[in-house]
């Protein structure tokens, strides 16, 4: 009798066991069987603008940025500012008196101290930043191997031309995990495009203005190898200095720019130059009284927004803009460029411009001769 008691505790015991496994069972399963789905992966694959297949983080939390407008990119694609730990020096003079202050003050932080204005890295001073990623230039293959024997990966950009910017946001987008924001930027450059080419036929009866962009008082000029001469061309203008070729930026002589004889000299935000400097003849060494440009009041200082429109950037799509309508007025009707920004800032910055954050991207009050 006692054997058969014990008999039942073991086979109940037994029951319970069985129970309890079965259980367990189906919560190792997820609904109607299906496994539990694994732990999402710490690290993911990008591949760079040369092709390179690099290995990150998948959240990203900290960049620093050697190419100077591309910490700008960043915090376009991004919409904030925060993850941006590193950029270069002159990025970051730009940033301390454009727009980009006032929108993203967290910048202020970034150090601007570990890559030279030739783009040499301090790799000591990066490694203190701890980064997740460093953004490099294209021919800088061998900083990337020394920041990899550093643990540090990085991702090679590269821009000669308008698809070069939109694959390096698609790049950032990625990198960010903001495909969406990345595609909106890339969508608004191509539909820019877009209607810059249905303006192709009226300004091939027009007089293409010869245009000077001036970058310094060095005579450091837009070459025939510049973004500039994309942007000038869209904007139905010649770029004087097409017949140079070497670097985007090349000094000339005065000599050479009298024999140019710009129509319109745009001076670019990489200096302090100013129009008044031409007009009244401020440069040592220069004569700019005899040039067409200079006589007909028709020098104008480029604007700057998040970063400088002289170099290709999220916003080169309103540069553009601008210039067609320093070229053509009587061809570029049907847009407003105050309201254009103004839209444009909303709906890829959340900022609403004010009238003198306008006049200041503009760079009105230095360009008193043009109504725009």
């Amino acid at each position: 009798m006692e054997h058969c008691k014990k008999s039942r505790r073991f086979l109940s015991l037994l029951l319970v066991i069985v129970f309890m496994l079965s259980l367990a069972g189906c919560q190792s399963s997820g609904d109607e069987g299906k496994p539990i789905a694994e732990k999402p992966s710490e690290t993911k694959i990008v591949t760079d603008l040369l092709g390179n297949k690099v290995k990150i983080k998948a959240n990203v939390e900290k960049i620093a940025v050697v190419p100077i407008p591309w910490a700008t990119i960043v915090y376009a694609v991004d919409g904030s500012g925060k993850k941006i730990v590193g950029m270069h020096p002159s990025a970051m003079k730009a940033y301390q008196k454009n727009i980009l202050k006032v929108m993203a003050p967290e910048i202020a932080n970034a150090n601007s101290t570990f890559v030279d204005n030739n783009f040499n890295i301090n790799y000591e001073e990066v490694a203190k930043l701890k980064p997740d990623l460093v953004v490099i230039w294209d021919y800088q293959p061998e900083i990337g191997k020394k920041l990899a024997e550093l643990g540090i990966p990085s991702v090679a950009i590269k821009y000669g031309t308008l698809e070069d910017v939109q694959n390096g946001i698609k790049l950032v987008g990625e990198i960010l995990n903001q495909q969406e924001r990345a595609a909106a930027l890339i969508k608004y450059q191509q539909d820019t495009n877009s209607y810059l080419k249905s303006k192709e036929s009226t300004l091939a009866g027009k007089n293409k203005p010869k245009t000077l962009y001036l970058r310094d008082e060095q005579l450091q000029v837009a070459t025939g190898e510049s973004v500039n001469k994309i942007m000038i061309n869209n904007a139905g203008g010649v770029n004087v200095a097409d017949e140079v070729t070497g670097d985007s930026w090349k000094k000339v002589t005065m000599e050479q720019v009298i024999a140019w004889n710009p129509e319109v000299i745009i001076l670019s935000n990489f200096s302090e130059i100013l129009s008044e400097d031409l007009y009244k003849n401020k440069l040592s060494g220069q004569d700019w009284s005899k040039i067409e440009a200079v006589k007909n009041k028709r020098v104008y200082k480029a604007p700057m927004g998040i970063y400088r429109w002289d170099a290709p950037c999220v916003e080169t799509p309103l540069m553009i803009k601008w210039l067609g309508k320093v070229f053509h007025p009587d061809v570029f009707t049907d847009y407003d460029m105050r309201a254009d920004l103004k839209t444009f800032y909303q709906n890829y910055f959340n900022h609403t411009l004010t009238d003198p954050e306008l006049d200041q991207i503009l760079s009105s009050q230095l360009n008193p001769d043009l109504k725009i």
